[in-house]
């Protein structure tokens, strides 16, 4: 599906658009467009399992706490410390989000510098602004992310990042935010109620992984 396909479901869900080449309403509907793929991904990048898997790397500057979030992320699923000479995985780091030990009422991340131990990183925290590592970096180190990006700006000619079902959903909201003006603005609610649906049947089937057994007994014979 293309840019153009989704025009045409546009004037479908609206016939007083004019969405054809060179019609009058082609730039306002390429603008409503993009905004109903920005929702759209909003939305998704709360979803976990959906859609990631893409990739780039960071490097992390000798004693200094911070690297900046990587462009165009909107969700990060995996870091992996890379070998310097080989760029293969050596280790997954750990999110520092996730683990217990601290107390439940301070929110990362914490001052990492204020550790005398430096070294590769072991752990993160990530805020879509900035990466913290732990511990401080002593070092020059390349580090790979996974997660979900955020797709190309769509044009009549560009095809579609996603799924061809999702295009008809794009279409719906994009109408609804050119006829905001008229009918109740397109909004986050609106997206998750029409988008949800959607990404939870393409999120397929997923093992998140074993379960441990629990042991609440013990024996002593």
């Amino acid at each position: 599906m293309t840019g153009q396909d989704i025009l045409d479901l546009m004037e479908v869900m609206d016939q007083e658009l004019e969405l054809q080449a060179g019609e009058d309403d082609v730039a306002n509907g390429l603008l409503a467009l993009n905004v109903s793929q920005n929702m759209f991904e909003v939305v998704a990048a709360s979803h976990k399992k959906f859609k990631g898997g893409q990739t780039t790397t960071v490097t992390t500057t000798a004693s200094t706490e911070t690297t900046t979030f990587p462009t165009g992320f909107l969700r990060i699923d995996r870091l992996q410390l890379l070998d310097a000479s080989t760029l293969l995985p050596t280790r997954d780091l750990i999110d520092i989000s996730d683990e217990g030990g601290h107390r439940v009422s301070s929110m990362w991340p914490l001052n990492l510098t204020s550790t005398t131990a430096t070294g590769a990183p072991v752990g993160y925290y990530a805020d879509g602004t900035n990466i913290y590592w732990d511990p401080l970096p002593d070092g020059t180190h390349t580090v790979r992310v996974y997660g979900f990006k955020a797709a190309a700006t769509l044009a009549a000619g560009t095809t579609l990042t996603y799924d061809d079902v999702v295009g008809n959903a794009l279409a719906a909201y994009a109408v609804r935010v050119i006829r905001s003006g008229k009918d109740d603005p397109a909004d986050l609610e609106m997206a998750r109620e029409l988008f949800d649906p959607i990404i939870q049947a393409l999120k397929g089937f997923n093992r998140s992984g074993f379960n441990r057994p629990r042991y609440t007994r013990v024996h002593d014979c």
